[in-house]
């Protein structure tokens, strides 16, 4: 398998997060992202503001602080618009415009 790109996992961990508090064992189940990674991940987002552990001492549980829960739905949203995109241009290039006109036309409406 692939190595993910570094920060991937914190999208996943935030999408996994948005409805309800989870242990490490149950994030790592649902996203199939290895405890180590797991950890690193929760911990950049613990010091963003993003993630809360609960007060147990043992088989911790973090949850999304309001701040995650924004950026969570905005996240899931971006990846919707950006899917309606990708799908466009799926059909745009099956219509005979190559990837290379896209480019050119992309960069040229800035």
């Amino acid at each position: 398998m692939a190595r993910m790109p570094k920060g991937y996992s914190e999208p996943l961990i935030l999408k996994a997060l948005l409805n309800n508090s989870l242990t490490v064992s149950q994030i790592e189940r649902k996203t199939r992202i290895k405890k180590p990674t797991i950890y690193l991940s929760i911990n950049r987002l613990r010091r963003k503001g993003l993630v809360r552990s609960g007060k147990e001492k043992r088989n911790k549980k973090w949850a999304l602080t309001q701040k995650g829960k924004i950026a969570a739905r905005n996240r899931i949203q971006g990846e919707r618009i950006l899917n309606r995109i990708i799908n466009s241009l799926r059909k745009t290039i099956a219509l005979g415009v190559t990837v290379r006109e896209i480019e050119r036309l992309m960069l040229s409406k800035r």
